[in-house]
């Protein structure tokens, strides 16, 4: 999709309301934006900025979502978090604006600050598991309905909420699902006991930047409050981030013993999310997952 002129316009006219100054587009680069939204780089003489853009019938509320989401982040962590400036349509599209972030290359400081902020983020707690609204996990609603055991929570809003969407939309059979379904009553016994945690909800290598003197910006997010391990094993996903970083984050908010063994559990919510977002072949990763505990 590429950016029509009367739409480049268009946002022309908010941004220069937005900065109270004449702002002109000198050119629009197309850049990775995740699987859901079309990304574009923004040009102007003096600063650059990011813009998403979606139909809103397709995904509505997305952008309201994330905005709410990167918001929550902004106040409650020691994260740099990009500034939302815009959040807005365009005849049927939605769009939400950044400011654009110029990156760096790691250093192991980068990586000590990462689990340190981690921590920080972690710590900041709620008197139930979910969030005030739903919100959106991918293109997929993420279901926060609060709970007060994680238990609860994790079986209800979470594993029965995508297997019923996969058996739904046939990316699955009856006996996947009779599967999953087996693990269910152990949930309570593999997780320690711990409070809520505010939890960024999408921890991987796609989601976080490096910014200017080796700040960490976390981007993308779909926060509720959760189990904390569950943030730590979407990191591990997809090959992990610098072991600094977990060493810094033990150090500072010390995970509960064993929580290597329970990477895998934690890590079947998005083992699932990517059953629907991306077909049956990751159900067989899923089934690998539970083998062990049914």
């Amino acid at each position: 999709m590429l950016l029509q002129q009367p739409f480049i316009q268009h946002l022309e006219i908010q941004l220069s309301k937005y900065e109270n100054q004449p702002i002109t587009i000198n050119k629009v680069e197309k850049v990775s934006g995740g699987s859901v939204n079309n990304a574009y780089r923004l040009k102007t003489e003096k600063q650059s900025y990011f813009i998403k853009v979606n139909n809103e019938d397709t995904f509505p509320g997305l952008f309201e979502s994330e905005a709410i989401g990167l918001q929550t982040l902004r106040i409650k962590s020691n994260f740099r978090i990009p500034e939302v400036l815009l959040k807005s349509n365009y005849h049927n599209n939605g769009y939400l604006i950044l400011r654009y972030v110029q990156q760096e290359i790691p250093s192991q400081k980068f990586w000590m600050k990462f689990g340190e902020n981690l921590a920080q983020l972690h710590q900041q707690s709620a008197d139930y598991f979910g969030l005030d609204e739903n919100n959106y996990n991918g293109s997929l609603i993420q279901v926060n309905s609060k709970k007060l055991r994680w238990a609860d929570f994790f079986v209800e809003n979470r594993l029965m909420f995508q297997c019923k969407l996969a058996r739904d939309n046939q990316r699955v059979d009856s006996f996947f699902v009779n599967k999953v379904e087996k693990i269910y009553p152990k949930i309570e016994h593999l997780f320690p006991i711990e409070k809520p945690a505010l939890l960024h909800g999408d921890l991987w290598r796609g989601n976080f930047l490096v910014g200017i003197n080796d700040q960490p910006l976390l981007i993308d997010p779909a926060v509720y409050y959760g189990h904390r391990e569950v943030d730590i094993a979407m990191s591990l996903l997809f090959g992990g981030f610098n072991k600094q970083l977990y060493n810094r984050y033990n150090e500072v908010f010390p995970l509960e013993a064993g929580w290597e063994s329970r990477v895998d559990i934690a890590n079947l919510y998005p083992l699932l999310v990517h059953v629907n977002l991306f077909g049956s072949n990751y159900a067989k990763r899923v089934s690998s997952v539970l083998n062990p505990f049914i």
